[in-house]
């Protein structure tokens, strides 16, 4: 990724263009991203830690609702 810099063109220009550009291709978020190691199984549990609240939260609603008739 470079930006150059024309002759009658000031640095605050150009480093706004670079800004621009570093925006577009998103390498911000992708360095972001990759700062830290992530392992592979980390998103199976994240959804298996959702799904289990979930079914604890229906278990609890149905007993309740068992339990009011």
């Amino acid at each position: 990724m470079a930006v150059i810099v024309h002759q009658n063109e000031s640095i605050e220009s150009a480093l706004r263009r670079l800004h621009r550009e570093v925006v577009r291709e998103k390498v911000l978020e992708t360095v972001r991203e990759r700062q830290y190691h992530i392992d592979a199984t980390y998103d199976d549990r994240q959804k298996r830690r959702e799904w289990i609240k979930m079914k604890k939260r229906r278990r609890t609603a149905r007993r309740r609702q068992l339990k009011e008739k």
